[in-house]
């Protein structure tokens, strides 16, 4: 549980960190993100759990010693996130594609084309993707450095009201045994195992074949819920509604509207 929740997190801080490291645009947003984490209300522990608490953390401090997240992080981040991230590094048509606006096949270019044009138009793409890779892997890692102690209290927590008093003491045997430590030790290195990634993709119709069907059944799914509403569905009066709420002309509100339409269409 404590290993798939530490795992979890490195997932998504890998989805969250490496666009916002690549585009440079906006700070983080924290208090939206404060906001979420106000949605998630949790109930204060009983005073059977409080009392349990002190030996659940004594489990947790074993299990999750200083430094753990970032082993986690740093097998997770050699065996597997690196090499994907490498692999998007050098792909010279997604570097060309954010130069021009035109991936090569779309201009039928080869590769000799490709490369000959990115070094007038953007010769440092190598050096600047490089840069984006070695600061993603750096701030995940702060990251995981300061949401340890936030993770060994939560799991403690967790551990005092999951466990009762005579589970966590046969949890705190096992895991005071040489066998116990190395198990949780070896357990997170084995999560960030490269042959884990390599089973995954070993079979890709099997565990991914039912994406390739998401957009016929999301139509499916979809087909007895009304569209929005584009701007020629409008009556006059709607119309001068909404200009005077948007402060928008209805020139504008049209394009804007066009515009939000044809993405919609796009995306489905």
């Amino acid at each position: 549980m404590l290993r798939k929740s530490i795992l979890t997190l490195a997932g998504v801080a890998t989805l969250a960190l490496t666009p916002a490291v690549a585009v440079a645009q906006d700070e983080p947003g924290m208090e939206e993100l404060a906001q979420l984490g106000a949605m998630f209300e949790v109930e204060p522990l009983t005073q059977e759990q409080k009392a349990r608490l002190p030996m659940a953390r004594a489990i947790v401090e074993r299990i999750l010693p200083e430094g753990a997240m970032m082993e986690v992080m740093g097998s997770t981040f050699d065996g597997v996130l690196g090499p994907i991230l490498e692999m998007a590094n050098e792909d010279e048509g997604a570097a060309l594609a954010g130069a021009l606006g035109y991936r090569p096949e779309e201009l039928s270019l080869d590769e000799t084309a490709s490369t000959e044009i990115l070094a007038i138009v953007d010769p440092a793409w190598q050096e600047r993707n490089r840069v984006i890779s070695t600061m993603t892997q750096t701030m995940m890692a702060d990251m995981m450095t300061r949401m340890e102690p936030v993770m060994r209290d939560v799991m403690s927590e967790l551990y005092a009201i999951y466990f009762t008093q005579d589970e966590l003491v046969d949890i705190d045997s096992f895991f005071s045994t040489p066998s116990g430590l190395s198990y949780a030790r070896q357990s997170y290195a084995m999560a960030g195992d490269p042959r884990i990634v390599a089973a995954m993709f070993a079979e890709p119709d099997l565990l991914f074949g039912s994406f390739a069907q998401m957009p016929v059944l999301m139509e499916e799914a979809l087909a007895d819920v009304p569209e929005a509403r584009n701007f020629a569905d409008l009556s006059k009066a709607d119309r001068n509604r909404l200009t005077q709420l948007t402060g928008l002309s209805a020139q504008e509100l049209q394009a804007g509207m066009d515009a939000a339409a044809q993405t919609h269409a796009e995306e489905m």
